[in-house]
């Protein structure tokens, strides 16, 4: 296998973690905001947490691929 062939399949698995945890994080935060309507928010505030998370954890790994490449 060529370097290149190797780069890009590198490349074309980059964005689909990446849309993933978006993914992820919405579904999470829509998931918030049912339960905060339903049982009160202090019982849903570990999802809205989770979601943050999963949106920081994409900006970290977003800014770590545009420095190491």
């Amino acid at each position: 296998m060529s370097p290149k062939q190797n780069k890009q399949e590198t490349e074309n698995k980059g964005p689909k973690p990446n849309f993933i945890i978006v993914g992820l994080a919405f579904a999470l935060f829509v998931i918030g905001i049912h339960q905060s309507l339903t049982v009160g928010f202090e019982y849903s505030y570990w999802i809205f947490m989770l979601s943050i998370s999963l949106l920081l954890l994409q900006r970290y790994l977003r800014q770590k691929k545009k420095t190491e490449g």
